[in-house]
């Protein structure tokens, strides 16, 4: 009896102290004390169950690491009241910072092997590759699609034992998403949005699916919602100019110039934005805008052949001709002396004439690209080339 009761007041105080301690990390991570939370669990190694502690670190490592050598060493801060993680991150890229090296997949690895249906643990792996992908991408110790290899296959052993979240069923719809796996990303995409209806990546990887597959009405809920939920400003500005890019397919192009022109004021001067806005613009006959559009489109590079047959189709396309010609021939006499930049404008003028069918205009512009280029290039210069095929 006594011997009984000993060892129900140890096991007992075991428990207590385990809770303790785990209550007093919780505590010093709540207050941003991420350095003496791993130091505390540290300290309680041989008194606290190893599972245990491992997975609290696992967790810290992942969601509060100040740097990260290749998430195999870990530093951490305690931080001030006023101070944000995320900012001091990216300070501490170009700092030395003494770290505690931490193999996760190594510590995962043995812990599943000790724990076989411990499924939450292959839920941590998935997370910890997630994390690799997200962080490093190409950069780390193996390659990139072995990296997602790994996460697919941790994730989808958790799933199936019904652990998962919204970001482990995101990034198995992701996974399906880069294997060209259309429906089987979808119903894993939705089924994270179930949990989450929130996440902006989920409604943008849906908006991009749903376009491919030609469901603009579907594609485009989905693109205003990443629009809207984004914080980022980057990655709101991309979902903009995917809501923008559905509106103007679908013919919405007064919504799409509204939504386009809030994503330049986000982000100026984005050769996307203006490539939806010019096609808007152009579709509504507001010819003043799409020149404007498209002299801050030629200003990015004057020399890009995309920029201007971007240019040209889309003023071509929407019976445009005397506008183009015009914008055109207003650089040439603006600049008489640069015949680079003249030899340019004359060859894409050749190009907007030989798109309809004028070939007495298309052979004019060509000849006068050819002396304007010989002014400044050699004779075996590519461009020459470009303008024997075009003359054929």
């Amino acid at each position: 009896m006594n011997r009984f009761l000993f060892f129900f007041i140890f096991c007992h105080s075991l428990l207590f102290s385990s809770e303790n301690s785990f209550s007093q990390v919780d505590s010093l991570v709540e207050k941003k004390q991420f350095l003496n939370a791993w130091k505390l669990l540290s300290s309680k190694e041989t008194e606290l169950n190893k599972e245990d502690v491992n997975i609290r670190k696992i967790k810290l490592c992942l969601k509060y690491f100040t740097k990260s050598i290749s998430h195999q060493a870990f530093a951490f801060t305690n931080l001030k009241p006023e101070e944000n993680l995320i900012q001091l991150r990216k300070s501490a890229e170009t700092k030395l910072i003494s770290t505690f090296p931490f193999k996760i997949d190594a510590i995962l690895d043995s812990l599943i092997q000790e724990n076989p249906k411990n499924h939450t643990l292959q839920k941590y792996k998935g997370d910890y590759y997630y994390d690799i992908f997200i962080l490093f991408g190409r950069d780390w110790i193996t390659s990139q699609q072995e990296v997602l290899r790994r996460m697919y296959t941790a994730y989808s052993i958790a799933d199936k034992q019904g652990v998962n979240d919204y970001l482990s069923l995101y990034a198995l719809g992701y996974f399906h998403h880069l294997n060209s796996e259309s429906q089987t990303a979808i119903e894993y995409f939705h089924r994270s949005l179930n949990l989450d209806s929130n996440h902006a990546p989920t409604h943008y990887n849906l908006a991009y699916i749903y376009t491919e597959l030609d469901s603009q009405e579907v594609a485009l809920k989905h693109a205003w919602s990443a629009y809207k939920k984004y914080k980022y400003i980057h990655y709101k500005n991309d979902a903009g100019q995917m809501t923008g890019s559905i509106l103007g397919k679908t013919g919405r192009h007064e919504e799409a110039i509204s939504v386009l022109l809030d994503c330049d004021r986000l982000i100026p001067n984005t050769y996307h934005t203006y490539y939806y806005l010019l096609n808007s613009f152009l579709h509504l006959n507001k010819t003043q805008e799409a020149l404007i559009t498209a002299e801050n489109m030629f200003s990015l590079d004057w020399k890009s052949h995309t920029i201007h047959t971007d240019i040209i189709e889309f003023f071509i396309k929407t019976n445009h001709l005397n506008e183009l010609v015009g914008f055109y021939q207003t650089k040439l006499t603006k600049e008489k002396y640069d015949m680079e930049f003249r030899g340019h404008i004359q060859l894409h003028m050749a190009q907007a004439y030989s798109l309809v069918n004028d070939k007495i205009q298309t052979i004019k512009y060509i000849n006068d690209a050819r002396e304007s280029f010989l002014v400044c290039y050699d004779n075996n210069h590519p461009v020459f080339r470009v303008l024997d095929k075009m003359s054929k």
